[in-house]
């Protein structure tokens, strides 16, 4: 009888605490903002209307590469939402008067790659033909237009557009007031064909919340120009950024580590296989726990979504890692097709992970 009195004063008192816990709903997506991936156009409307009407406090994108795409999302979502992003890389010309297109000096290192290694389908081999046609001698933001522009490289030249870079391709997103922010990028100074960052913001109400987008799987052979001498793999490389992003973490306040993390533990029940594990197996080592593998464990880069491509499998790569947090729930967003079209907004399912911020 004692027993049964305890449970039922327990379920009062937290009955009683619910209504005054102050929940922040966290969300990470990957939104796919670039022409390598197909239907652009037709998708990025509705990623940034989705931005704009959904219920979130926080939210970590990957993958906004184009400075015209991070200006239409300032615009759109207005003065509620605070948009944080790495300084962006803008070309100039005229003695540095005018702003220009990011590769209005690389058109002989153009010429060169759509002569010798357009019909090259390999990401690697294309990579090592177009670093021999001098690409790395480029700008990064030239670098990185080309890199994720593909076949619609023109864009990169558009005088009309003179398209600034935002280079590691992550935006964070707030409607809670944002007391300090920075950007770092993983290798400093080092010019990259993908080159990776996080923002790190304290956020009111929150705590620390790292924002990111780490090495991905794109092949057996490590072919980053630059960090060959560093990394002997693309897993290497992923677990590299992935323990830089706990050694931030450190000595935070209550840290939140988010993004397309590109590291997938094994979940048989869902048909969700590995991929870059040790990582995931890190942040776990370091106090972390990703409520949405614990809590949902569905994929959220399936085979099923028909904009993946150049995956056998199915992986859960996007998490809201959290440390000192008392997770409420998690869920996966943007799984519907777009009304009238056969496709998702994006490759990649997004995530929400709530928690309590505290009592009244």
């Amino acid at each position: 009888m004692a027993l049964v009195q305890l449970v039922c004063l327990a379920s009062l008192c937290m009955t009683s605490l619910w209504g005054v816990v102050q929940t922040v709903k966290i969300r990470s997506y990957n939104v796919a903002l670039l022409n390598l991936i197909a239907h652009y156009e037709d998708r990025k409307p509705n990623v940034i209307q989705a931005l704009q009407s959904q219920d979130y406090d926080v939210m970590c994108l990957q993958e906004v590469w184009y400075g015209s795409d991070v200006s239409r999302i300032r615009q759109t979502l207005g003065s509620s939402i605070s948009v944080h992003t790495a300084p962006l890389y803008q070309e100039t010309m005229f003695w540095d008067w005018i702003n220009a297109p990011p590769c209005h000096k690389a058109a002989f290192t153009v010429a060169c790659i759509f002569i010798h290694c357009s019909s090259i389908t390999s990401k690697a081999a294309l990579t090592n033909c177009s670093v021999g046609c001098g690409m790395m001698s480029e700008s990064q933001a030239c670098i990185s237009c080309l890199v994720v522009s593909g076949k619609g490289a023109l864009r990169c030249f558009d005088y009309t557009r003179r398209e600034a870079m935002n280079v590691p391709g992550v935006v964070l997103l707030s409607k809670k007031k944002v007391n300090s922010v920075r950007s770092v990028f993983f290798e400093p100074n080092v010019k990259q064909i993908l080159r990776r960052a996080y923002i790190e913001a304290e956020i009111e109400g929150v705590g620390t919340v790292i924002c990111s987008h780490t090495a991905s799987n794109i092949g057996d052979e490590y072919y980053e120009p630059n960090l060959r001498g560093v990394y002997s793999s693309w897993e290497e490389q992923n677990l590299a950024d992935s323990r830089k992003l706990t050694e931030a973490a450190r000595l935070s306040y209550k840290p939140l580590i988010m993004g397309d993390l590109n590291t997938s533990p094994s979940i048989p029940v869902h048909n969700v296989t590995a991929d870059f594990e040790d990582a995931y197996n890190h942040f776990l080592s370091e106090g972390f726990v990703s409520p949405y593998v614990t809590m949902v464990g569905k994929c959220t880069y399936c085979l099923q979504n028909p904009l993946t491509h150049g995956s056998n499998h199915s992986h859960v790569l996007d998490h809201v890692f959290v440390r000192d947090h008392a997770v409420l729930s998690a869920k996966r967003l943007y799984v519907e097709d777009i009304p009238n079209l056969n496709f998702p907004m994006s490759d990649h399912y997004g995530i929400e992970v709530e928690v309590a911020s505290g009592y009244l």
